[in-house]
């Protein structure tokens, strides 16, 4: 070490004051200084304690080991971690992802740790919830009722915690495209070596209908339950709707709201040729201004109607 002052090299260092200076010009050179060494001091309760200990990052305090400690000498937070990546790890066998999906995934399960996330919380939700996000992070074909379906767990529970584990952690994650789907929905309903096809047809559909604003607000299962079903009738595939409903896991109301949103637009009054050949620049309204403007026109055609019986032949009548 050097004198920052006259550039000796003669320093004493005064390990009582945790301090060094030079005997040349008096600058310190440091202060304070920290030293690693371990020492040995009482507790209030008698009880010898271990200062200067080395501790790993995320650790609250070292490891002991010794009569009437834990087995492994890990605290209880290092056993949370520990437990969360064995769950994390199975789920992500389940849905066949890979090891980085896994290590991601642990490092949001620990900022939900920091974040006290996983208290009055069960921590398998947590834990799914976290591997979910990477999914939606990395875009890929997993959906959150897939994560339920393995944990036999309740798909709205899981959903409650990943969006106030997200909350928490103030991710901003992309919106979810229904055309990650197609490809894996279209597999499981056997199209054989059309399945390709169908697939690239129900892409052009989902692109169809978000321009057409039916997409938007919509979750993704009911905007890949429709256009897989009409893809699969433009193949001449006699796929019913029950069929859809079982592969894609929605209500059999919602397939038909988005079957008949699509028949209220342009592009979908249009001929399996046409469809395949042209490209509607124009978007069409989106279903809620639609359906609104419905209703407005029945109300007033109502009004008209008791108006025309509330003339001057009922007046006569009374």
């Amino acid at each position: 070490m050097a004198c920052t002052g006259c550039g000796g090299t003669d320093i004493e260092h005064d390990t009582a004051a945790g301090m060094s200076y030079c005997r040349s010009c008096g600058e310190v050179c440091e202060e304070n200084t920290i030293v690693s060494e371990v020492t040995f001091g009482e507790a209030a309760s008698g009880a010898a304690i271990v200062q200067g200990s080395f501790i790993r990052a995320g650790q609250t305090r070292a490891n002991m080991t010794g009569p009437g400690r834990f087995g492994s000498g890990q605290e209880s937070r290092e056993m949370t971690l520990y437990n969360s990546r064995r769950r994390i790890q199975r789920l992500a066998t389940a849905l066949e992802l890979s090891e980085h999906f896994v290590d991601t995934a642990q490092r949001y399960f620990q900022l939900a740790l920091n974040q006290n996330m996983t208290r009055g919380r069960r921590a398998v939700y947590v834990s799914a919830a976290c591997l979910y996000i990477v999914c939606r992070t990395e875009k890929t074909s997993q959906m959150l009722i897939d994560f339920s379906d393995i944990l036999q767990v309740s798909v709205f529970k899981l959903g409650a915690t990943f969006a106030k584990l997200v909350n928490a952690l103030n991710l901003r994650l992309p919106i979810v495209d229904p055309s990650l789907y197609i490809s894996r929905f279209a597999s499981m309903l056997e199209f054989g070596d059309k399945t390709q096809q169908v697939s690239m047809e129900a892409i052009r559909l989902v692109q169809r209908m978000d321009r057409d604003w039916i997409r938007t607000g919509r979750r993704p299962a009911g905007i890949c339950g429709a256009c897989l079903l009409i893809a699969a009738r433009m193949h001449n595939f006699r796929r019913t709707q029950r069929e859809i409903i079982r592969v894609v896991k929605i209500a059999d109301t919602t397939l038909r709201r988005r079957l008949d949103e699509f028949r209220m637009t342009p592009s979908g009054n249009l001929t399996v040729a046409h469809f395949r050949d042209l490209w509607l620049e124009q978007a069409a309204d989106p279903p809620a201004f639609t359906n609104n403007r419905a209703k407005a026109r029945k109300a007033m055609l109502e009004q008209q109607k008791l108006r025309q019986n509330e003339g001057p032949g009922s007046a006569l009548r009374r």
